[in-house]
């Protein structure tokens, strides 16, 4: 049985100089998707296929945008009323809100 998908809003938990951070971008996100733990992995996705992908040895891609990790972002349903509804999502699970917003962390 497959879930409808549900409108997810993904925005920071951790301030912009938070060391969590690692230098990464900083987004907000909309994504549709069946539960919190699949809007993560949707965006993982997304954020990983727009970095550009420098190979040096035999490693292999990794999540590493930071959606997983809930020290930096909330995931919670979107609020019923917004602007951003399921049929936004025809092309993408993702709707980018705001960002990229630079963290102020050194990696």
């Amino acid at each position: 049985m497959i879930d409808t998908p549900q409108v997810w809003l993904l925005e920071p938990s951790a301030a912009p100089d938070d060391s969590w951070w690692q230098g990464r971008p900083i987004w907000q996100l909309a994504v549709a998707a069946p539960s919190a733990a699949f809007a993560r992995l949707a965006a993982e996705r997304w954020a990983r296929d727009r970095l550009p992908y420098r190979k040096v040895g035999n490693e292999s891609p990794s999540l590493n945008a930071g959606f997983i990790d809930q020290r930096l972002y909330h995931a919670r349903p979107m609020a019923e009323g917004t602007e951003t509804s399921i049929g936004d999502f025809a092309r993408s699970p993702v709707v980018v809100l705001a960002g990229p917003m630079a963290s102020m962390a050194n990696a």
